[in-house]
Order: structure tokens, then C-alpha cells, then sequence
């Protein structure tokens, strides 16, 4: 199996030339230097490589086992954890005032990235605790962040995001968990959630749990959820009511417990308002998206090692020019063509990433000029990255099982686990069609199509290469938003639009990398990266639209 290792060119170039000092700078810690935070990541990048990737396979292979009620992680994960908690690496984007570093959202973004390529199984809990700050701070709810954030910032707790149940999966709003008013002003919290990442575990002690409920007054629907602070066990140590009921046996991400939980009378604080716990979760779920999509990107860069290193050792047929017999398969020019698949548009993805977490970072800082864009930017494309990263990272795994051929198709080489651990990001977090329904009828049916129409204008300011491609973006937008367009037409070319302006955010952070490029090894690379990108993504962008304007085309067929 091949060694991880970290992307850590690609960041350099990212925050020496991309992103600008004066940008950086706006928006993180006055200490936060160049020689700190390349120290940061190149200590999250020796972790990562040598700690959390020499547990990957073996977490897969053993899984999580459930005794009791009581989840155990595979051999060595707890010691893991410990290692990974006492070094910081827990709070390392949480606020200094709860005891975490305080560090910008663009410099966690690479360390997150380092983590979930090195052991994605292991690294799900962390983006959760993160969410759970995120959305008891939106709460605006101060005791509730004084009794649990030092802890989660520690790592002496993590959190948990309890939505779906059986019954109630992508419509919420049929959820049946209750929550009674006790008299002394908390609640007793009655029901049963599944698929709940790390909802039991032994990294520590306890789990917060932030789990979407109805009052017994609540109005049917989505409008009568509200959220519920619930820890795994109260203050004094006692176990609190939730008992977890089952582990599922996954595809892949085996040493990731997915749980179905019992809450039985569970004491539970009402987290911001009563009726406004989706309004609250969707800050934490907006978190786990960008984390989602992340995911793509690390993943996707593992397997794409793993191809590379095999392309260069396999000798096989003749060279296509010097005829010389064996050659290496990276000579021949299919293969060239799925690894630079893969090199493009993990490249491009990465650069999206960075570029987003830097828009978040401004959004959250008041003084910013930018705020009000940069908070529009992200809730415009946090659907596209979240959707389209991963739908192309599965694509471009394949890619790598193709170029290793009957041996990417075994567990020996790795490339099956990428495989299997990746499958589930385009479903997890929303579904690809519920983030192309998000994108096109709130984000951009919303106010008529100007936050997407503004966006393009910049795009075409700082890709002028690419403004075919927005104006056709434009026009099929114009269209689907037509008053004469039903919604079953709209809702059928989501998914195609969607791919589409994945292709163009993609290809405008590669334009805008270009700009920044030298006339170096590296900046000569990443001209052959564009040209590839242009002849071999860009060019999908029409076809994506037309598929937009036609997708009802068929759907009348009756199914048996």
C-alpha cells in the first residue's frame, strides 16, 4: 500500500501566492505568522502521515464492536485519539475563549484535508464537534457554550448531529422524537435516531448529543422541530438515557461507528427557540458539507498517489514513441490521460476549498469589507462544492482502480478501501439531487438569480477564458427560472446544473491559480493542468446544460 503523504506543495503555492497576505492577515491571529503556520502544517502533515495513516487499513479491517451498549473502536484508535487530543489538533479552529487556537478556517482547511486523506474513518468526529460549537454560538444560548464548549475544545467531549430516524431521513419534517418540559426547566427526550456518526465511541467519556425533537404543542411539519442539548451522561457522571442500539455494518468507513440510538427519558436543554431547531442545525449541517466536500478532495488525493506511484513501478507494452519494451504504463497515453483526470480536478477542487473557507473566515469578521458578499458567496456555492467534489472524487477513484487495473480492483493496494469509504459522500449530508434542489430553488430562485449572476460577473472579470461558458450558464439559469417552467422541470435539470457551474467554479480557481503561477516547475505544471482541465472538464459544461433543458425528456416511462 502506498505511504500517504500529505499535499503540502499545493498549500504552499495556495498561501504564498494565492491567497495574499493582506487577505490572510485581515482575518487571523496577530501572531499567526508565516514560520507558525507553515510549523502548524507541517506538524499536522507529520501526524497525519505517521500517526493516523499507520491505523487506515487496520480500521478497516477490524471495524467497531458493540458490547453492552458500549461502542469499541479498533485496536490502537483510543491511544490515537489521546495522541491527537493532547497535541491540540481538537480546538485547533475553535475560538481562544473556549480554550481552542483560534485559528482561520483557510489554514484548518489543509490540516482537515491532511487528516481525512491519512484516516477519513477516524477523522469524522472532529467536523462534528466543530458544527456543534458553530451552532450553540449561533444559538446565541451563553450557558450552553460556557458548560460545553471548554470541553469540546479539549477533546474531553465530542458532539454528535442527530436527525435522521427511520421514518424521517431528507423530509425532516416527519421526524417523531419527542421532548417533554420537566419542572425544572429542562426536558425529557423520548425517541430513536440512526446513521449517527461516532454516536458512541471510547475516545472519552462523554458525548453531546444535538438532536432535532418535537414539543408536545409543536405544529406538524418542519416548523414544529426544535433542537435539544443532550449529553451522554449528566454532570455527576450518570448515564443520561441514550443508549446506543446498534453499529452498522457499512460498505466502507468500518472504523467510523454509525449508531442507532434510544433516548429514554433523557434529560435535555432546549437549544435557541422553540420551532427553530432546523434554522440552528442547518449552520452545523452548512459545516458539514464543506467538510463533505473536503472529503472528496483528500480522498480522491490518496487514491490518486496510490495510481501515480503504481503508473511509474508497472511495465507494461511498448513505448509509444521509442518503442521501448516493457514500458512503464505512465507512458502510455490513456493512463497519462486518468491521472491528469485526477491531478486537475483534485487540484481544482482543493483550490475551491481554500478559497471557500477563506470566504467564511470574512463573512464571520463584522469590519470586513467583503462580509456581506463573502456570506452570499458561500451560501451560493457551499450545495455546488459540497455536491460536485464529491460526485467527481468518486468518479476520479475509479480513475485510479482503472489505471492500477485487476489490482485496484483488490484490497492489497488500498485503492477498494478509497473506493468503498468514499461512496457514501454523495449521500450523507444531503444528497447530490437535495443540494442541486437546494442550489437552484433557494439559493438562486430566491432573489431571482443575482447572487449566481453576480458571482458570474466575477468570474468573468477574473477568468475572462471562461465567459462562453458563463453567459450558456446565464441563459439555462434564465430558463429554468421562467415563470412558464414547472417545477417538475426544474427539479429534474438541478442535478445537471449543478455539474455544470461544479465545472465552472473549478475552472475559475484554476484561471485565478494560473494568474498567480511562476516560471517555475511547478507553474509549468500547472499550465499543463489548465490546458487538460479546458480540453477535458470545460468543454462538459455545455453538455451538463443541455441535459438541464432536456431532463424531463423520458421521464414519462411507466415502471413496472
Amino acid at each position: 500500500m502506498t505511504a500517504y503523504r500529505a499535499p503540502m506543495e499545493d498549500y504552499r503555492f495556495i498561501i504564498e501566492r494565492l491567497l495574499s497576505d493582506n487577505e490572510r492577515m485581515a482575518v487571523s491571529r496577530d501572531d499567526l505568522d508565516d514560520e507558525l503556520l507553515f510549523a502548524i502544517l507541517d506538524e499536522a502533515a507529520r501526524f497525519a502521515e505517521d500517526r493516523m495513516a499507520s491505523a487506515y487499513r487496520s480500521g478497516d479491517q477490524q471495524g467497531c464492536t458493540l458490547d453492552q451498549g458500549q461502542v469499541k473502536t479498533p485496536d490502537g484508535w483510543r491511544q490515537l485519539y489521546a495522541e491527537f487530543r493532547e497535541a491540540g489538533w481538537t480546538g485547533l479552529a475553535l475560538p481562544e475563549a473556549m480554550g481552542g487556537q483560534g485559528l482561520p478556517r483557510w489554514l484548518a482547511t489543509p490540516v482537515t484535508e491532511f487528516w481525512q486523506g491519512a484516516n477519513l474513518a477516524f477523522s469524522m468526529f472532529q467536523p462534528l464537534t466543530e458544527g456543534a460549537l458553530e451552532a450553540l454560538e449561533t444559538s446565541g444560548d451563553k450557558a450552553l457554550m460556557d458548560r460545553y464548549g471548554p470541553a469540546l475544545a479539549a477533546g474531553d467531549m465530542t458532539a454528535t448531529m442527530a436527525l435522521t430516524e427511520a421514518g424521517a431521513g431528507s423530509d425532516l419534517g416527519l421526524l417523531k422524537t419527542r421532548a417533554e418540559p420537566a419542572s425544572n426547566g429542562t426536558y425529557r427526550l423520548n425517541g430513536s435516531k440512526q446513521f449517527i456518526t461516532f454516536g458512541s465511541h471510547d475516545f472519552c467519556d462523554r458525548i453531546l448529543h444535538l438532536v432535532l425533537a418535537r414539543l408536545p404543542d409543536a405544529p406538524a411539519g418542519s416548523k414544529g422541530i426544535s433542537l435539544f442539548a443532550v449529553p451522554s451522561h449528566l454532570d455527576n457522571g450518570q448515564a443520561n438515557g441514550v443508549l446506543c442500539t446498534g453499529v452498522e455494518e457499512k460498505l466502507g468507513l468500518h472504523g467510523s461507528p454509525t449508531c442507532s440510538l434510544s433516548f429514554d427519558d433523557a434529560q435535555a436543554q432546549l437549544v435557541g427557540e422553540a420551532g427553530n431547531g432546523l434554522a440552528i442545525m442547518f449552520v452545523m449541517m452548512n459545516e458539514a458539507r464543506l467538510s463533505v466536500g473536503l472529503q472528496g478532495v483528500a480522498v480522491a488525493e490518496r487514491a490518486y498517489q496510490t495510481a501515480l506511484e503504481w503508473a511509474h513501478e508497472r511495465r507494461q507494452g511498448r513505448h509509444p514513441i521509442t518503442g521501448e519494451a516493457p514500458s512503464a504504463i505512465i507512458e502510455h497515453p490513456d493512463v497519462r490521460r486518468l491521472l491528469m483526470r485526477q491531478r486537475s480536478q483534485t487540484l481544482a477542487s482543493r483550490l475551491l476549498a481554500s478559497h471557500l473557507a477563506l470566504r467564511l473566515d470574512q463573512s464571520r469578521l463584522r469590519s470586513h469589507p467583503e462580509r456581506e458578499w463573502a456570506q452570499r458567496e458561500v451560501e451560493l456555492l457551499t450545495p455546488v462544492f459540497k455536491a460536485y467534489s464529491t460526485e467527481i472524487a468518486n468518479r476520479l477513484v475509479g480513475d485510479a482502480i482503472q489505471v492500477l487495473g485487476g489490482m485496484g480492483f483488490v484490497e492489497e493496494t488500498g485503492v477498494a478501501q478509497c473506493y468503498r469509504d468514499l461512496r457514501v459522500s454523495t449521500i450523507y449530508e444531503g444528497t447530490t439531487a437535495i443540494q442541486a434542489q437546494d442550489f437552484l430553488l433557494r439559493k438562486v430562485a430566491t432573489d431571482g438569480g443575482q447572487s449566481l449572476f453576480q458571482w458570474l460577473s466575477r468570474v468573468d472579470q477574473q477568468a475572462p477564458t471562461l465567459v462562453e461558458s458563463t453567459h450558456a450558464i446565464r441563459t439555462t439559469v434564465q430558463q429554468l427560472l421562467a415563470d412558464d417552467t414547472e417545477l417538475y422541470q426544474r427539479l429534474a435539470g438541478s442535478t445537471a446544473l449543478l455539474e455544470a457551474v461544479g465545472i465552472l467554479a473549478s475552472a475559475w480557481q484554476l484561471n485565478r491559480a494560473l494568474a498567480c503561477a511562476q516560471d517555475d516547475h511547478y507553474g509549468r505544471n500547472l499550465h499543463a493542468i489548465w490546458a487538460f482541465y479546458r480540453a477535458h472538464f470545460v468543454v462538459e459544461i455545455d453538455a451538463q446544460l443541455r441535459r438541464a433543458a432536456q431532463a424531463v425528456d423520458g421521464l414519462n416511462y411507466q415502471f413496472g
